[in-house]
């Protein structure tokens, strides 16, 4: 079996010079689709004066970056924004999430960017774009909201048919307000996140927008997607279903008050008809006066939570098909088992939200993925 290199890279989250490369361990890191993954790991200080300045100085949460390299490639980048020392163990413990995080900590005003005939993947590309080019006039950092994610131009022919916004005076989370157009139901939304890769040795990060959505979707053949199988690669996996949240009528609540405020109602006659009891719910969108969303959100919830939901968890070993650098978030995946819980077999195709994996330097490398239905 091929050995695996990590190597730990920790760099100025403004300027993206890198500090140093340290020795963690007890290292996991991941990905979720539309948001940001999470990362922990450790790093054992000796007595020396100069290493724990050295350390202290290099992992300043909150301005921060890592880049993880697994045999020469990056899997993983993101923000330090914790960290904890123990004087029994004398380990410093981190944790940290991907580059998304940074844009739940930028607030912007929103009206001027949601315009009749806009492109949804435009506004977005807008949004992230105007959040790093903030200047403040310092004179040693001009644009201190920059932090050097690379934007694209791609477009996804939805165009937004009203204003959508609010009050000018109230800034909203950035990420919250892309997190709501892309949870959009067909024929809106769309998939996001920051990846990075190496450009010219140097550690790069990008915006990466998918419509309908983002992965390698096997329509046509299931002979070349990936296939994880009990008995097979599979170390273990959960099979949980969930019928808490059920609803089948939903009722979305846009901006305003009664009695002028917009009400969407959506329910899923189908399920009902089938013999399903009626369950309701509702949310608001208290920020949003464009109806063409408030319905596409709520249609999107019923789509999801009409029935009991169903995340399935599968653990593989990293360096056995389909191993770690072979797939990408948003990917399907064939899912074979047979064992007493699926005595007659389960074959069917799922679409992989998030992972996580376990770096292994004290055992095994492992994935552990959430499984979802794809879209349809």
């Amino acid at each position: 079996m091929a050995v695996t290199t990590y190597r730990y890279l920790f760099a100025d989250l403004l300027t993206n010079t890198i500090y140093a490369e340290l020795p963690l361990t007890n290292v996991q890191y991941g990905s979720n689709l539309n948001s940001a993954g999470t990362f922990s790991g450790e790093i054992l200080a000796t007595d020396t004066l100069e290493d724990i300045l050295d350390i202290e100085t290099w992992t300043i949460p909150g301005r921060t970056a890592l880049y993880i390299d697994r045999n020469g490639t990056l899997v993983w980048g993101g923000i330090i924004w914790a960290r904890s020392y123990n004087s029994t163990s004398q380990k410093f413990t981190f944790s940290g999430r991907e580059f998304e995080s940074y844009f739940e900590h930028r607030r912007i005003i929103l009206d001027k960017y949601f315009t009749i005939g806009t492109d949804q993947l435009a506004v977005v590309q807008t949004l992230f774009k105007d959040a790093q080019g903030q200047t403040t006039g310092n004179e040693v950092f001009t644009n201190p909201g920059n932090i050097g994610v690379i934007v694209g131009t791609e477009t996804s022919g939805q165009t937004l048919t009203a204003n959508y916004p609010i009050y000018g005076y109230e800034r909203r989370p950035i990420l919250d307000a892309v997190r709501e157009l892309s949870a959009q139901a067909k024929p809106y939304g769309f998939d996001f996140n920051i990846f990075v890769s190496y450009v010219s040795n140097v550690p790069t990060k990008s915006l990466k927008l998918d419509y309908p959505q983002t992965g390698t979707t096997w329509t046509a053949s299931l002979q070349s997607a990936p296939v994880l199988e009990l008995p097979g690669n599979m170390v273990e996996y959960e099979y949980p279903e969930d019928g808490n949240n059920i609803t089948n009528t939903m009722y979305a609540y846009g901006a305003g008050s009664p009695p002028g405020q917009y009400i969407s109602t959506q329910t899923d006659s189908a399920q009902i008809a089938a013999g399903w009891p009626l369950t309701e719910n509702s949310v608001s969108y208290s920020n949003i006066i464009n109806t063409q969303i408030v319905d596409s959100m709520a249609l999107s919830l019923i789509n999801a939570q009409s029935q009991p939901i169903t995340v399935i968890k599968i653990t593989w070993d990293a360096n056995v098909s389909p191993e770690m650098g072979t797939f990408n978030i948003g990917d399907q995946f064939r899912i074979r088992i047979k064992d007493s819980r699926f005595p007659t077999g389960l074959d069917i195709v799922r679409r992989l939200s998030s992972y996580v994996v376990h770096a292994g330097e004290n055992g095994p490398e492992r994935i552990t993925g959430s499984f979802i239905v794809p879209l349809t």
